[in-house]
């Protein structure tokens, strides 16, 4: 019998898993946005590709053209900051201003860590597989007398409770 755990998969995708937002992250407080430039990447021949090679050394290059927005919140549960994704329309807030997370769900992903590993040569970095723990949310919803709520289809990730196992 094949063992599965949580690699389960339902019709060649991954289950979320719903979590209670509230009770995870307890109080999640905005502390500032930041706005990511698309990068075009150049290489030894000038030919431009919209992704970087394996080996990455094609020369990178800013766009200037917005591609991703994220807003920093502070957890009061976590102690920590997580970024969460949402659309490059999505209004401004104030600073400490109390946000919600709304239908919180977590993924089971693999992903790739470096890691010190101390052999009879010296010490090396290498990369370990490992798995993640990505939280994407159907919405953010702003408690605030200025701003009800901001439209859904927002996705989050918390970087930080993402921790990786092996």
């Amino acid at each position: 019998m094949a063992k599965y755990g949580i690699e389960a998969f339902k019709d060649n995708k991954p289950v979320a898993y719903p979590i209670d937002a509230k009770e995870t992250y307890g109080t999640l407080s905005f502390t500032g946005s930041e706005v990511r430039n698309k990068f075009i990447y150049i290489d030894d021949d000038g030919e431009v590709h919209e992704e970087q090679n394996a080996q990455n050394t094609w020369k990178a290059q800013d766009t200037g053209q917005p591609q991703d927005k994220y807003i920093m919140a502070y957890s009061s549960k976590t102690k920590d900051v997580m970024d969460i994704h949402v659309p490059l329309d999505f209004d401004s807030l104030e600073f400490d201003q109390e946000i919600e997370l709304i239908g919180a769900v977590v993924t089971i992903g693999n992903s790739e860590k470096e890691q010190k590993v101390v052999t009879r040569n010296g010490e090396q970095i290498r990369s370990v597989d490992c798995k993640t723990f990505p939280v994407q949310v159907e919405g953010v919803n702003v408690k605030s007398s200025k701003t009800v709520s901001q439209p859904a289809q927002h996705q989050g990730k918390n970087e930080q409770s993402s921790k990786p196992k092996e």
